[in-house]
């Protein structure tokens, strides 16, 4: 692909920005029509939605051909160091060049031959006019926006990481992004599956839980949001949403402190996730899968605009998935459908209504069985235990999660300045889990073939609602373009967990030849927690391009309160602890776009995240903060389509809970934990038919302060739980032409070092590598009758690798991973 001009190339070059984006974009649209158009069929043109800021001249006229496939020309001595107005609205192409051309002293022709023209508006005095020899600028392809679908697998924008629609190379902190076409191509079921090869994420128990999806970014538990907002957590974090994949148009990793925009949350990044939205164009694909444990799975993806002028447009996608696991008596039954709805209510105003409603059932409790690590991860002593080891009782292990919200974004432009947004969502999640687990006293006493086992429940419920106040400015002062981003967020969430009774069963359990059917009654409970908590958030930004520099600064304050009223129920003692918390958060980070596509960046972020409970004087604990410095580079070329991100980093988690060195059964903010790491993620669309993704990650995680418990025991010096320090991933998607037309080849290497299932380090996990393949078929390549009709087949873990994903103790709480899985999938798109 040819060159393509950066923003400040166009302000400074506007002759070679109008040749560049030529070029770029000629053999694109070259014999893409059978006839040529004439000044008749341009000014008819289909209107779209155009939301375009104050920006130069040049900027503004290339998106709008660039948007709207139409040839637009202009001489570059009429457009340079002019600034283009705002265009906000449904209009055609020329009626959008003509609303950015307000007040620069040009006027628009629409040539005979169909090309949009620029040229110096008539004088009053009607002299005569000189028109100069244009430059012509041709388009053929949409532009992405941050909230919309990926072409391919490399994400262009993203606001993740600002809030705004920006340029990922302008955003000074690293973030993966995962398209659908990805996740499609690699057969993704789930977000685990999805971030797997996404480097500096791990995923805690593999992929074989149904329930949720337990991650690490960087070494902490990532904050989760959907659309930009927080998704329910709960006061143990059982009552969380389980997101659906098939739902959704990308999934992005935030590296690093994200607190000041988004508030409280753990140092290590965020996990935001962008829901399918209605288009202006029709979508509509019916999908069904068939796989590995007799999976059954039904998927509907059908939207489109309700009117002709394209004013309201909706969206419909669902599922229905039901299976068996690669564990006896676990499976699942799974419902989804999300609706939403678009409507530009004027040239100024658009909402969109999202909804969503999910029910999982799932008989055998959804999770992956707790195992010992003897028959697992040591088989010195006892034989190897099967895959499919179940040790709960059939009747009495289970899960369900029901889960809905309903929301909307709303924006409306007061100026050709200013914008106004305000996104709110109310959602509920209700988690029942009712499990029998195996235990034993210790390791080296620990038998599969004589387990104890007991019986336990812990539903846990949560409400939320959060709203997220938005004021956008994008002007120009004293040649400084500037997006400043003014917001108020807030949110409350209400919560419930309760914890039964541990009731031991009556009988030893052998594990290696199981016999099920004792009986088992749920347990009383023994705690129940309820838990409010609210937070308000005030925030700044202002994202300034001075010439090939990018400067963002960043500020936020937050008030966050916690109640927690923590009931013993067999004791008959309630405990009462309010947390309020207020801090300041910021990031000051800078990026250089070189003209080559390279752009060094370098960045200094924070975060808080409360932290419950009291000392022993009863004092609630301050939060946890942490702090991060992170350089790097990302790399477009422009001569492929591509973008690679390397990034170092370091950050440090500081007032960790750790012993309290008086009286070990109360803890102190004395803990502190650091990590250093390398992270490396290429995407690349070698041509037409190649696509490579690469990437590699060194953690190097440690606990630097720890006081010792009890037994004189400490962390310090340890490694963090979960947390490998290699890490490494390659994909390579390649589709056939000539004689294999229609067919496309992917397959790839996913590698997940060494790691510690606790930060006692007692439990240590082999690395393992697995191998993923995938092969399709678009009929339609091939018969014109067939148009939209593919066939995919995905196998993961193709060579059925035998390993344990992670061990939490020596005892009895080890999972063993994703075993070979194969799922075939016809598609039909019209």
């Amino acid at each position: 692909m040819s060159p393509q001009p950066r923003p400040d190339a166009c302000r400074t070059r506007p002759l070679r920005c109008a040749i560049a984006v030529s070029l770029a974009f000629a053999s694109l649209t070259a014999g893409a029509q059978d006839t040529l158009p004439t000044a008749s069929t341009v000014e008819a043109a289909v209107a779209r939605t155009w939301d375009l800021p104050v920006a130069p001249l040049a900027d503004t006229l290339a998106r709008i051909a660039r948007d709207s496939g139409q040839r637009l020309s202009a001489d570059p001595a009429l457009i340079t160091g002019k600034t283009a107005a705002a265009v906000h609205g449904r209009l055609s192409p020329a009626d959008a060049a003509r609303r950015a051309l307000a007040g620069t002293g040009l006027e628009l022709v629409v040539t005979d031959s169909g090309t949009l023209s620029l040229r110096p508006a008539p004088a009053k005095t009607h002299d005569a006019e000189t028109t100069l020899a244009p430059v012509t600028v041709t388009a053929g392809t949409q532009q992405e926006s941050a909230w919309g679908a990926v072409q391919g697998y490399i994400a262009r924008r993203s606001a993740s990481g600002s809030k705004t629609d920006s340029a990922i190379a302008d955003i000074p902190q690293s973030i993966s992004i995962i398209s659908a076409q990805q996740m499609a191509d690699q057969g993704v079921q789930s977000i685990t599956t999805a971030l797997g090869y996404t480097p500096g994420v791990v995923g805690q128990y593999g992929d074989n839980d149904l329930r949720h999806d337990w991650l690490t970014v960087r070494g902490f538990t990532p904050a989760r949001y959907l659309d930009g907002l927080r998704l329910p957590y709960g006061a143990r974090g059982y009552a969380q949403p389980r997101i659906e994949p098939y739902g959704l148009e990308r999934v992005e990793v935030l590296k690093g402190p994200a607190s000041v925009l988004y508030g409280q949350a753990a140092p290590g990044g965020l996990i935001n996730m962008v829901r399918k939205r209605p288009t202006e164009e029709a979508t509509r694909e019916i999908q069904v899968k068939l796989g590995s444990h007799e999976q059954r799975h039904v998927g509907l993806d059908i939207g489109g605009p309700v009117d002709e002028q394209g004013t309201v447009a909706y969206r419909v996608v669902s599922l229905v998935r039901d299976s068996d696991t690669q564990f006896d008596h676990v499976e699942e039954r799974k419902r989804y459908i999300a609706p939403s709805l678009s409507i530009q209510a004027s040239d100024t105003t658009r909402l969109t209504l999202l909804a969503e409603y999910q029910k999982i059932e799932s008989p055998g409790g959804g999770g992956a069985p707790a195992l010992p690590s003897n028959g697992t991860l040591d088989t010195s002593t006892y034989a190897r235990l099967a895959r499919n080891t179940f040790v709960g009782e059939p009747g009495y292990d289970n899960f369900s999660n029901e889960q809905w919200s309903i929301g909307y974004e709303l924006e409306h432009r007061l100026s050709n300045h200013w914008r106004l947004r305000q996104n709110l969502r109310y959602a509920e999640v209700d988690t029942d889990t009712q499990r029998v687990q195996a235990a034993c006293a210790s390791s080296a006493t620990c038998n599969p073939s004589a387990l104890f086992r007991y019986a336990w429940a812990f539903p846990e419920t949560s409400k939320l609602l959060t709203v997220d106040n938005q004021a956008v400015a994008n002007f120009n002062a004293g040649g400084i373009q500037h997006t400043v981003l003014l917001g108020v967020d807030y949110s409350r969430e209400k919560s419930a967990f309760e914890e039964s009774q541990l009731v031991f069963l009556s009988s030893l359990f052998n594990a290696y030849n199981p016999t099920y059917g004792t009986a088992v009654s749920r347990p009383g409970p023994a705690m129940l927690i309820d838990q409010r908590l609210t937070q308000t958030g005030l925030y700044a930004q202002d994202q300034m391009q001075i010439g090939k520099l990018a400067l963002t600064v960043s500020g936020r304050y937050d008030r966050a309160d916690t109640d927690t009223l923590t009931r013993m129920v067999t004791a008959g003692t309630s405990t009462r602890v309010k947390q309020k918390d207020r801090e300041l958060t910021g990031r000051l980070g800078a990026v250089y776009g070189f003209d080559n596509g390279v752009s060094p960046y370098a960045s200094i972020s924070t975060s808080f995240q409360p932290a419950g409970g009291t000392d022993r004087n009863g004092t609630p604990f301050d939060p946890t903060t942490g702090q991060q410095i992170e350089i790097g580079v990302k790399i477009q070329p422009k001569n492929i389509r591509a973008l690679l991100t390397l990034a170092a980093y370091q950050l440090a988690q500081e007032n960790v809970l750790t012993p309290d060195p008086v009286n070990t059964s109360f803890r102190v903010q004395s803990g502190e934990a650091r990590v250093r790491g390398f992270e490396a993620e290429g995407k690349f669309e070698l041509s037409e038919q190649l696509a490579l993704i690469a990437s590699y990650a060194y953690t190097d995680s440690e606990i630097t302060k720890d006081n010792p418990n009890s037994a004189g025991v400490s962390n310090q010096g340890n490694q963090l739980a979960f947390v490998p320090r290699h890490q490494a991933a390659l994909w390579a998607d390649y589709r056939f032409g000539a004689e294999l037309t229609g067919f496309s080849v992917g397959g790839g290497v996913r590698y997940t070092g060494r790691t510690w299932g606790n930060n006692a380090n007692t439990t240590d996990i082999p690395g393992y590598s697995i191998a993923d393949l995938a092969l399709r078929y678009d009929f339609g390549q091939r018969h014109s009758s067939l148009q939209g009709v593919s066939l995919a087949l995905n196998i993961n873990n193709l060579f059925d690798k035998r390993y344990v994903s992670t061990c939490l103790s020596t005892t009895t709480s080890c999972y063993w991973g994703d075993e070979r899985r194969i799922t075939g999938t016809l598609s039909y798109r019209w």
